[in-house]
């Protein structure tokens, strides 16, 4: 959630400004809320009315609901005004909070200037006003001065400074990536997703061996203690170690009885003795130490112990492990094998876990056939379906394969309008672009809400994320190695938070870059790149292949991608860079 302020004296537009920004922000897609702050008393109740008396009663808060509106009224009478950063986490997650005053705060901020003040201008004593809005000709100031009367470039303005779109440095003729393209940004569509999404899945008592790979509903917690009891961790002699203390030649008496595991008597150890136990055996009461067998000199009735053993070890207590009533296993957490162990060692035979998120998925395009079929002149195979239902599946979705889709709006919106009632995700590849036979995004508008649409990212420009109904949806683009980079990136994050996991983007690890990167300000990009060992051991990260949208042996011939932000532009071969190996999205190694 970005905050962006308007600032001005009394009387120079500040609200006309506001409104017309909300106005012109919203038309284009973004989700705007706004703060106003007013330095005098205003109610907006009235005396006389029934939440009036309410709150003259003493009421600290009064929530006051209508047919189309409910309004929180809170109380601070004698205490100073809320600070800004006390009222923001009071709004809903959107794209940005257009605050009006608040001048002294810490946010970036526009002055409105329509009528000269004999105070001067607020942006000389104020902080962070980075652009004056204005109809006056030459004002004495070096920050950016845009025109009141076009409210396109003071959006534009807004849009780019807080980062919602990308401005690059040069603008290109021809440039895709242009501020008038009004691109959004990858951090912007993850936190769509991230306050859109939520568990959509439903859950079921599995067996534990069915339970792999699935995520866990409830937290698990362990009903005793582990290890149930003290034992010894080695085959060897039990004492206590005070007795050896005290016997100048480090020899014992050895009792007759042993100590085994699952043997349920409970021993007990005499003063001034060892004891012979095998590993897992139950600590004979008494004793503290254990040396390996290995380590002793054994007689026939007793036990001599090296001087250099170590008080107190090889056994293990109870409970070192978990104890009872501890979380062993947390809600959402995929289970893997070592869980698997953790829930039998606490007796557990059947878990609670969440379903599998179902994706429905079809390509587009009157140029994509089926394999098995013969292709014509200009007819392609369907790479995608098969890459993104191979892929989905290891992110341990349910896939419904719909097929391929010709380039048709009634088509394509019946298939989408059917895959969204039964369906949490559904995910399209190709016909996401602009051309006259890209009817995605038109689809996904006539029929639901498109949150996102074009982003300065590369690949995956054409990107689309949106919702039909309580289904998603991600329309990925129509090359292969665009669909498959844009699916783990948007994708599994998406389906982690689907699926009961909560939202996480894959770990990167920093790792040097072993050739230049010459890149575009404005968009971020992820690089396919090996692990490439050098003479001295070390490892640096090379180009997997050519690196087209349409190489598949890109990312064939990859260990994971380098991801290079928007601020940043060439890199030198030796920098060190965010690395994602291909194993963060949960995907195994080669």
């Amino acid at each position: 959630m970005k905050v962006f302020g308007v600032v001005g004296w009394k009387n120079n537009g500040k609200t006309t400004l506001v409104e017309r920004l909300i106005s012109q922000l919203t038309s284009m897609g973004y989700k705007v809320s706004s703060v106003k702050h007013a330095h005098h008393n205003v109610d907006i109740d009235e005396p006389g009315r029934d939440s009036y008396r309410h709150r003259a009663a003493g009421a600290k808060q009064t929530l006051l609901a209508t047919q189309h509106r409910w309004a929180l009224m809170r109380e601070h009478r004698e205490q100073d005004t809320p600070k800004l950063e006390q009222l923001l986490p009071l709004f809903e997650p959107c794209d940005l909070v257009i605050v009006e005053g608040y001048k002294g705060a810490v946010h970036p901020k526009l002055e409105i200037v329509r009528h000269h003040n004999k105070e001067g201008l607020l942006a000389d004593q104020m902080p962070n006003i980075v652009a004056l809005v204005t109809d006056q000709p030459h004002l004495l100031s070096d920050l950016p001065q845009l025109d009141l009367n076009n409210i396109q470039q003071v959006t534009d303005f807004v849009l780019q400074h807080t980062g919602l779109v990308t401005s690059p440095a040069v603008h290109e003729v021809n440039d895709c990536y242009s501020p008038a393209q009004q691109l959004q940004t990858a951090e912007t569509v993850w936190q769509r997703m991230q306050a859109l999404a939520s568990t959509q899945v439903k859950s079921q008592t599995l067996p534990l061996e069915q339970c792999m790979n699935r995520r866990l509903a409830e937290a698990l917690t362990t009903p005793y203690d582990s290890p149930r009891f003290d034992n010894a961790a080695v085959d060897g002699y039990a004492f206590n170690c005070n007795d050896l203390i005290q016997q100048p030649d480090a020899t014992l008496p050895l009792m007759a009885t042993e100590a085994n595991a699952g043997g349920s008597e409970k021993l007990s150890l005499k003063q001034g003795y060892c004891m012979r136990v095998l590993t897992g055996a139950q600590m004979p009461k008494g004793s503290n130490t254990v040396v390996m067998q290995e380590d002793v000199h054994l007689t026939n009735d007793s036990v001599t112990f090296p001087s250099h053993y170590k008080a107190h070890s090889n056994w293990r207590p109870q409970g070192e492990d978990v104890k009872a009533g501890e979380v062993i296993i947390n809600q959402g957490q995929l289970i893997r094998p070592q869980d698997i162990g953790l829930a039998a060692a606490a007796g557990q035979a059947q878990l609670r876990v969440y379903n599998k998120v179902r994706v429905a998925l079809f390509s587009t395009g009157n140029e994509v056939y089926e394999l098995g079929q013969e292709l014509p002149e200009d007819g392609i195979y369907d790479v995608n379906r098969y890459l993104l239902k191979a892929l989905l599946t290891s992110l341990h979705c349910e896939v419904t394969d719909l097929g391929i889709l010709a380039d048709d709006f009634s088509t394509i919106r019946t298939a989408l309008d059917s895959a969204s009632q039964d369906h949490q995700l559904i995910i399209t590849s190709g016909g996401a672009s602009t051309g006259s036979h890209d009817h995605i995004a038109t689809v996904l508008k006539d029929l639901g809400e498109v949150h996102a649409w074009r982003l300065a990212i590369k690949p995956g420009r054409p990107l689309a994320f949106g919702q039909l109904g309580s289904a998603l949806f991600l329309g990925l683009p129509g090359n292969p190695v665009a669909a498959n980079v844009c699916t783990l990136m948007f994708g599994q994050p998406l389906i982690r938070v689907l699926s009961g996991g909560g939202w996480h983007r894959p770990k990167s690890y920093p790792q040097k870059l072993g050739f230049d990167v010459n890149k575009k300000v404005g968009r971020r990009e992820w690089l396919r790149v090996f692990q490439e060992q050098q003479p001295n051991g070390d490892y640096v990260l090379q180009r997997s292949a050519s690196h087209g949208s349409g190489i598949l042996t890109s990312m064939t011939r990859a260990d994971g991608l380098v991801e290079v932000d928007e601020a940043s532009g060439n890199i030198p071969a030796g920098s060190l860079v965010d690395f994602i190996p291909f194993t963060s999205f949960g995907m195994g190694d080669a």
